[in-house]
């Protein structure tokens, strides 16, 4: 099982750095199909997404890709969503995550399938708005294990008037707070399998570094075209798993 992980971890790093996701649209499927259940599930994927969103952040601070005294806003709302969100998956059915964790793909894969990958109008520099828009998505961020920007990267684009791979880093730079904050909750709910969670975390580095190297070397228009196919494809597993039971 380690070996997989190690891979998993590699893989999910790669996707992370190049879609600017947390990981967690990948490794949840993924980790229930490899047997474990879907809130272990979200507590590796939560784990992996610290030490990713950690590296992403700083090298991604070195390339000066966002300014980080406007984006942070996104990440203190997200911190108290994230908190809220954390308790939601101890209450919860299973099944109800699983489904609501497919309508959040389907929504994203929508949004993403109608906008501009350039920016049609100004963006949008609100600090109060970012937080609320922060706190918003951290809520589906605790709840899913999925770092949210899944949801941040369409909304920026869509409404925000973010260019496509700077919301794409942006989401990847909202993610570390998302993730620490969801992480202690969920430890101290004793809900997280930290040996599986570290050996996905720190395999995931390297993964990381090589797929933001990758985003800063494709195209716009390509880029776009890759993220539409790679949601479409965690949308069909996702659904898979849930019909076929």
């Amino acid at each position: 099982m380690s070996i997989e992980l190690v891979l998993l971890g590699i893989s999910v790093g790669i996707l992370s750095g190049f879609f600017g996701i947390g990981g967690g649209t990948v490794s949840v499927p993924i980790l229930l199909y490899m047997g474990f259940g879907i809130k272990e599930a979200i507590g590796i994927s939560v784990t992996q997404m610290v030490a990713g969103s950690l590296m992403a952040a700083w090298i991604h601070h070195k390339k000066q890709t966002y300014e980080v005294s406007n984006v942070k806003y996104f990440g203190y709302g997200g911190v108290l969503g994230a908190i809220a969100g954390g308790i939601f998956v101890k209450l919860l059915n299973e099944a109800v995550l699983e489904w609501f964790f497919l309508g959040i793909v389907a929504f994203t894969l929508g949004r993403l399938a109608l906008s501009n990958p350039a920016p049609t109008k100004a963006e949008v520099i609100n600090r109060p708005l970012y937080t609320a828009i922060g706190g918003g998505i951290g809520v589906f961020s605790g709840m899913l294990g999925v770092g949210g920007s899944i949801l941040m990267t369409p909304i920026l684009v869509s409404f925000m008037g973010f260019p496509l791979k700077k919301a794409s880093a942006v989401g990847l730079f909202f993610v570390m707070f998302t993730s620490v904050s969801a992480f202690g909750t969920l430890l101290w709910l004793g809900m997280i399998n930290l040996q599986a969670g570290l050996v996905m975390a720190l395999s995931s580095l390297l993964g990381i570094i090589f797929g933001i190297w990758l985003l800063h070397r494709v195209k716009i228009v390509q880029y776009k075209r890759i993220l539409l196919f790679f949601y479409i494809l965690i949308f069909a597993i996702t659904a898979y798993k849930l019909i076929a039971g």
